[in-house]
């Protein structure tokens, strides 16, 4: 069970954020932050934990996308 994945962070997490960052035109350490923030909720609510990579992908999209209109 000794993962060095921190948090249960997937092994695929940082290429993520860096396609996340990418696709939002924003800077990699706000889409980390928002990230991690957005994957801890979703890891400690979802009931079927299939989904929550793609969830997570949506969800914080739509925060970058958001933030970005708001700036």
């Amino acid at each position: 069970m000794g993962s060095d994945q921190p948090l249960n962070r997937p092994m695929n997490a940082d290429a993520e954020i860096e396609s996340l960052a990418r696709e939002t035109d924003m800077p990699v350490e706000l889409v980390h932050e928002i990230y991690t923030v957005e994957r801890a909720k979703l890891e400690g609510t979802a009931r079927i934990k299939t989904y929550v990579p793609v969830l997570i992908h949506r969800h914080v999209k739509a925060l970058l996308r958001e933030q970005r209109a708001s700036s």
